[in-house]
């Protein structure tokens, strides 16, 4: 007797085509969410829609990273890492990155920075996995950014002080 594919373990993640198929068919459902992640289970992670104080702050970071580094830099856009399909605030890669990836929803690769602005409702845990998932998937550094501002970086050997990548995020108060 074959076990049913549409019936898996909680325990056993998606092949990450199956997770592809799963984000796509549900980002094209005028049904579902606006604002979601999968699990690398397959199972679907409700987030509240962003605050627009929130989107000013990911506005301003994706304006500076595109002015520090040149490349592209864009806000909310899916990613497939390790521990399922996530959106970070803002990633950046070079234009020829992305060139190579610019019909991909979601990314199949891991962008160079990624950044995760906090929310009241994020947990450390949460954002400690998304750090993992992110360098663990190939990103030179991951930026968390505070909800007053506070700025911490995180390269492949842990926290960072300042930004291999020489970025400088200058964000005014008033964004917080």
């Amino acid at each position: 007797m074959h076990a049913d594919p549409a019936i898996r373990r909680a325990d056993v993640p998606v092949p990450r085509n199956d997770l592809i198929r799963r984000w796509q068919a549900l980002a094209a459902d005028a049904e579902s969410p606006d604002h979601f992640e999968l699990d690398q289970f397959g199972e679907l992670i409700l987030s509240p829609k962003p605050t627009t104080g929130h989107q000013r702050v990911a506005s301003a970071i994706a304006w500076e990273l595109r002015n520090q580094l040149g490349g592209e830099a864009v806000t909310e856009v899916s990613v497939l890492t390790d521990r399922g399909i996530r959106v970070p605030d803002v990633v950046w890669m070079p234009a020829e990155r992305w060139a190579a990836c610019k019909a991909q929803s979601p990314l199949e690769v891991v962008p160079d920075v990624c950044i995760e602005v906090l929310s009241p409702s994020n947990t450390r845990q949460e954002i400690e996995m998304k750090i993992g998932a992110y360098l663990r998937g190939g990103a030179r550094e991951v930026i968390v950014v505070g909800l007053k501002g506070e700025i911490e970086i995180f390269g492949s050997q842990g926290k960072r002080a300042t930004s291999a990548l020489g970025i400088a995020l200058a964000l005014p108060p008033e964004l917080f």
